[in-house]
């Protein structure tokens, strides 16, 4: 499956808060068990399209509304999330790495990064790791940054120990990141790649994960980077079993969006480009 996102929703389970911003109104979804309140306590008469930030990630709350999930049921709103420094800066010995690297985080997003995983775990056959981003090394007089794609900031480059902060730990790696050192006949591929994705600033997000768009998610973004390499070629997406949990989280995605599940569409994930640069 091919997806690279991250932050891509906003997931309210019961008693979890999510502050939101509404960009406006739209019809109410049956189903959806919210309640809804202003900032001076009135009540809305619907959801919205929101730009949110969950308060269980690293990010500040945009602070309007208040939205409390009164049911079991995930509600995943389309969201534009920005990016800010983490609570915590990450504060162990950086890794050497190359340009062109790419390194790879298992995020704690809740149940859309859950949905990350596990479809693509189950994709690709394999037990783990369970990755949900991915960004693309450049070194700027040897200083490492990382060239990533974003929710609400769209395509950007921020320091390592920027990226390295938004997880506190990984499965299986005490640093909380994982690392796709590139093998060395592809060195020069990465040095070039980490020149060509300086082409890609700015451009927009890339919530609908569809390949044709102008847009980018993390990992399309790293196979724009690499220039359509065979290794990092999209493959088509798959989304979890019919009646799984995990199938429902993005039924609520896509529906969120107006969309049906676009299964078998072109995409790439961060864990199947993980797996093609291990040797």
């Amino acid at each position: 499956m091919g997806l690279g996102a991250l932050l891509c929703a906003a997931t309210a389970w019961a008693g979890v808060t999510v502050v939101l911003t509404p960009l406006g109104p739209v019809p109410a979804v049956p189903g959806l068990g919210l309640s809804v309140q202003g900032s001076l306590g009135q009540p809305l008469a619907a959801p919205s399209v929101f730009s949110a930030t969950l308060s269980l990630m690293p990010v500040p709350a945009l602070s309007v509304l208040s939205v409390r999930a009164m049911s079991a049921s995930p509600v995943l709103a389309k969201t534009q999330v920005a990016a800010a420094e983490p609570q915590a800066v990450f504060a162990a010995p950086l890794p050497v790495l190359s340009a062109g690297d790419l390194v790879f985080l298992d995020l704690d997003c809740g149940a859309l990064c859950d949905a990350i995983a596990d479809s693509t775990i189950e994709q690709f056959g394999v037990s783990g790791p369970r990755l949900s981003h991915v960004g693309i090394v450049e070194l700027v007089d040897g200083v490492p940054f990382v060239w990533e794609a974003w929710p609400g900031r769209g395509v950007s480059r921020v320091p390592l120990r920027f990226f390295l902060s938004r997880v506190q730990g990984g499965e299986g790696m005490p640093g909380g990141y994982y690392l796709g050192r590139l093998p060395s006949a592809w060195r020069s591929l990465g040095e070039s790649a980490a020149a060509r994705v300086k082409s890609f600033a700015q451009l927009p997000y890339d919530d609908d994960f569809a390949w044709g768009s102008p847009g980018a998610y993390c990992s399309k973004l790293v196979t724009l980077a690499y220039d359509g390499m065979a290794a990092f070629a999209p493959r088509p997406m798959y989304f979890g079993k019919e009646g799984s949990q995990t199938r429902e989280v993005w039924r609520w995605y896509f529906a969120a969006r107006g969309r049906s599940i676009p299964d078998g569409e072109p995409g790439v994930s961060p864990l199947g480009l993980f797996l093609a640069v291990q040797p």
